[in-house]
């Protein structure tokens, strides 16, 4: 595909409770599971985290990632995990929970997490907010990061799913996604993923997620 480019989503432009929304939440919890995202999230999350270490994770929606977290890895505490997002806190997000209702790139990290989880979010961005924020979280221990993989392949399985109920915020704001993805090296390149001390490594999955870690070397 081509370049990549950011442009408006339909989402945006609702209300949380229009159908629309509700419709194209209910597609993200299905594509998130079908594309093993969440899955792959918490095998990383396993990995890096231990009792005490703080996790934030930003735009975190309707809380669907943290929750699933929390299901699959018994021994990650409520009070180590933030929510961020221009979203209100949930109202079945956990008790012991924490929520910022914050815009991400004027957020404040200082202190930051230990760990920061990002699930198809960062590709809304252009690509010198992208550069600005890898900036303010570059001394963030661990990034932990899931994005659309810009290839065609990607669009052609989401029409797949067009006959079985794919709404079409989904399916336009979908194709939308996958066109301000990432390939290669670009994502870790805007960031900074692997300067000033820092390590990365990127993968994709044949489902059309694009896939990064980054970690501060002791």
């Amino acid at each position: 595909m081509q370049s990549r480019v950011v442009r408006p989503e339909i989402l945006d432009t609702l209300e949380p409770d229009d159908p629309g929304a509700v419709a194209n939440r209910r597609d993200l919890r299905f594509l998130n599971r079908f594309m093993g995202n969440w899955a792959w999230i918490a095998r990383q999350v396993r990995k890096y985290y231990q009792p005490g270490r703080k996790i934030v994770e930003i735009g975190a929606g309707e809380g669907d990632l943290g929750r699933y977290l929390f299901e699959k890895i018994p021994e990650l505490q409520e009070r180590d995990y933030t929510g961020l997002d221009l979203w209100q806190r949930p109202p079945d997000w956990p008790e012991a929970g924490l929520w910022r209702q914050e815009d991400l790139l004027t957020a404040s990290w200082n202190p930051g997490p230990d760990l920061l989880v990002s699930n198809l979010l960062l590709h809304q961005f252009e690509d010198g907010d992208l550069k600005a924020l890898g900036e303010k979280m570059a001394h963030l221990p661990v990034w932990i990061i899931n994005e659309p993989l810009r290839v065609g392949w990607a669009v052609w399985g989401l029409a797949a799913m067009r006959p079985f109920g794919l709404h079409p915020v989904s399916w336009h704001d979908g194709r939308v996604s996958i066109g301000a993805g990432f390939r290669g090296r670009e994502i870790a390149d805007l960031l900074g993923a692997d300067r000033n001390g820092r390590k990365c490594k990127i993968v994709s999955d044949i489902r059309g997620a694009y896939r990064m870690v980054s970690w501060l070397e002791n």
